[in-house]
C-alpha cells in the first residue's frame, strides 16, 4: 500500500503545481494584452461614469470675484418648465438678461414694418407699430397697479423680517415672514400680496407693451416675462429658505428678487405716462 499512497501524494502535489503556473501564465498573458485594450477598458468605464453623473444635480461654478455663494441668474432653468411663463426672453432668444437691467440697454422697439405694411412714425405717437393707446393702458392700469405696488411694497418689508427671524430663531418669527409669502392654497386665505401680485405681472406688462398694431412679441415683453419669472423663482427660493430657518439663504433670494423686480419695473415704468398714472416705486 505505501507505493500507492506516494503515488497518490504525487498526483495530488503535481495538479496543485499546475494550478499555480496556469496562475501565473494567466498573469504573464494580461500584462502582454495590446495597449487599446485598457484604453477601450477606460473609455467603457469613462462612459458609464459619465452616464451616472449626467442626472446628477449641477451646481453653478461661482467664478472667484463672486460676492454671494448663491448665484441664481445663472442656474440651469430646464427650458423653463417650471417658470410662471414659459415663453420669455430667455426661452424665446436663448440668452439671459443681466440680473440687473438699466433701462438704457433696452432700446425701445422700433419695427420697419409689420403684417399689414410699413410703420410709420410720428412725433405724437412715435412708431405706429409699437403704439399702445390711453384706452389700452388706463383700464390695465386701473386693474393690475395697486396689486403690483402693495406686492413690491410687501416684498421689500420681508427684508427686515427675515433679518428679525434669523436673529430671534423663533417659529414664531419664521412663520411671520413665511405668512409674507403665504400661496392662499387654504381656501379660508388669500394669498400674500407678493404671491398676488406675481402673474399679474405678467398681464400688465402685456396689457402695457403690446400693440394692437404688432402681431409680434415685442423685445420688452419679452423681457419683462423673464423678469417677472425671475421674481417668482426668488419667491420659491425664500419659501424653501424659511421652511428651513436659513437666513444667509433666504437674504440672498431676496436680494435676487429685488433686482428682478426693479428691472422689470424699469421697463414697465416708461410705459406709464401722467395721463397714465404714477409710476410704481422700486423696492430699496
Amino acid at each position: 500500500l505505501a507505493p500507492l499512497n506516494c503515488a497518490a501524494w504525487l498526483g495530488a502535489q503535481m495538479k496543485n503545481l499546475s494550478c499555480v503556473i496556469a496562475l501565473i501564465l494567466a498573469r504573464a498573458i494580461s500584462s502582454l494584452s495590446p495597449p487599446h485594450f485598457d484604453n477601450r477598458r477606460r473609455a467603457l468605464f469613462g462612459s458609464t461614469a459619465a452616464a451616472v453623473t449626467s442626472w446628477l444635480p449641477r451646481f453653478p461654478v461661482l467664478a472667484e470675484d463672486d460676492v454671494t455663494p448663491f448665484a441664481f441668474e445663472r442656474r440651469n432653468r430646464n427650458k423653463n418648465k417650471d417658470a410662471l411663463i414659459r415663453e420669455d426672453y430667455y426661452f424665446m432668444m436663448g440668452k439671459v438678461p443681466p440680473r440687473q437691467l438699466n433701462p438704457d440697454q433696452l432700446p425701445a422697439d422700433d419695427p420697419t414694418w409689420n403684417t399689414w405694411g410699413t410703420c410709420t412714425t410720428s412725433e405724437a405717437t412715435g412708431n405706429s407699430c409699437t403704439y399702445v393707446s390711453l384706452k389700452q393702458k388706463i383700464p390695465a392700469y386701473s386693474k393690475y397697479a395697486f396689486s403690483i405696488d402693495q406686492g413690491a411694497i410687501e416684498f421689500g418689508q420681508l427684508r427686515k423680517v427675515l433679518v428679525d427671524a434669523g436673529k430671534d430663531g423663533s417659529d414664531a418669527a419664521w412663520a411671520k415672514a413665511a405668512a409674507l409669502l403665504n400661496a392662499g392654497t387654504d381656501k379660508q386665505s388669500m394669498p400674500a400680496p407678493v404671491v398676488d401680485c406675481l402673474l399679474k405681472l405678467v398681464l400688465f406688462a402685456a396689457a402695457m407693451l403690446t400693440s394692437p398694431n404688432y402681431s409680434g412679441l415685442s423685445r420688452e415683453l419679452l423681457v419683462t416675462r423673464f423678469y417677472a419669472n425671475e421674481l417668482a423663482f426668488a419667491v420659491s427660493e425664500i419659501r424653501n429658505a424659511i421652511e428651513q430657518k436659513d437666513e444667509i439663504r433666504a437674504l440672498a433670494a431676496w436680494d435676487f428678487g429685488r433686482d428682478s423686480l426693479n428691472s422689470y419695473l424699469n421697463i414697465v415704468n416708461r410705459a406709464i405716462t401722467p395721463k397714465v398714472g404714477e409710476k410704481i416705486a422700486l423696492v430699496m
